[in-house]
């Protein structure tokens, strides 16, 4: 529900999904699980929530009135868009800060972009480049940066000093400052 409020509009069921799994996928690689809590699988238009688990929380938050779907036919075909009830007060969602770090990240990394252009980007994704119809996505966690690759970048050697270093805080500012030096 935070990626419909980050949305704000109504979003298609194709768009959706795909911009659901770009968040996991990335979550993914950064803390070894998605967001969601989803598995996902090739479904042949690309990765989709395996057995449909999205639509069918989508389906059930609908009926709870937490979720509003609009369906339109189109030559027989389905497209509903899904918006967050404005009966919803999102900062009673259980999301963390991070959790909604990572949900806008995505909206402003592929929000603006059609359905097409966002199935185009999760297709491309490592797990997909490896896909076969019907047979789940294996994603993959980032390896640790190593001690090397953290003295060589002056913005994580500053983030990970400011990381052990809990009791002093400084401004993302500073930190800037700092790394451009």
């Amino acid at each position: 529900m935070g990626l419909l409020h980050a949305l704000g509009a109504g979003v298609s069921r194709a768009k959706l999904v795909k911009l659901t799994y770009l968040m996991d996928e990335s979550h993914y690689r950064v803390c070894g699980q998605t967001l969601t809590g989803f598995a996902y699988e090739w479904d042949g238009h690309g990765p989709n929530a395996s057995g449909n688990a999205m639509f069918n929380k989508l389906d059930k938050l609908s009926e709870g009135g937490a979720v509003v779907t609009k369906s339109a036919s189109a030559n027989g075909s389905d497209r509903r868009k899904y918006r967050i009830s404005s009966e919803v007060d999102a900062a009673g969602l259980q999301l963390s800060s991070d959790d909604w770090v990572e949900i806008y990240t995505a909206v402003y990394n592929y929000g603006g972009l059609t359905a097409a252009d966002v199935a185009r980007k999760a297709k491309s994704t490592a797990p997909a480049q490896k896909a076969r119809n019907g047979y789940r996505l294996v994603l993959q966690q980032d390896p640790p940066l190593t001690p090397e690759e953290i003295a060589a970048n002056p913005f994580w050697r500053e983030t990970f000093a400011a990381m052990n270093n809990p009791g002093k805080r400084i401004s993302i500012e500073e930190l800037r400052e700092r790394c451009a030096q």
